[in-house]
């Protein structure tokens, strides 16, 4: 696998509201062109340092798994139960998860 193949495996395992992000939708939460994200997973441009580095946040995975370096998404000394965990489901239940999340976010919010 390479950068470009696991950015967008990334990106369309993360649900917005059951939904795969987008492109364009990843690029503007980075702060980036709307042909930014396209041009990284078609392997026409490649980012920053910088830039790996805000997408490894914003993921919340290590460089390395980013690099596909390694195939373990932690963050070296980070365990991450919660996207362990949320792994272990189908993408329906996944999405029905982070329904719930969001409803105790806007339940928090509320209050």
């Amino acid at each position: 696998m390479e950068f470009r193949e696991r950015l967008k495996f990334l990106r369309e395992n993360y649900l917005v509201k059951g939904k795969k992000l987008t492109q364009t939708q990843l690029a503007s939460i980075l702060g980036y062109g709307y042909t930014a994200i396209s041009n990284y997973e078609s392997g026409r441009n490649e980012p920053s340092i910088r830039d790996l580095k805000k997408i490894a946040d914003f993921f919340n995975v290590s460089l390395d798994y980013l690099l596909c370096n390694t195939d373990d998404p932690t963050r070296a000394g980070e365990k991450n139960e919660l996207y362990e965990k949320l792994c272990l489901y189908s993408k329906a239940q996944q999405s029905y998860i982070l329904k719930i999340i969001d409803d105790i976010e806007n339940y928090r919010k509320s209050i």
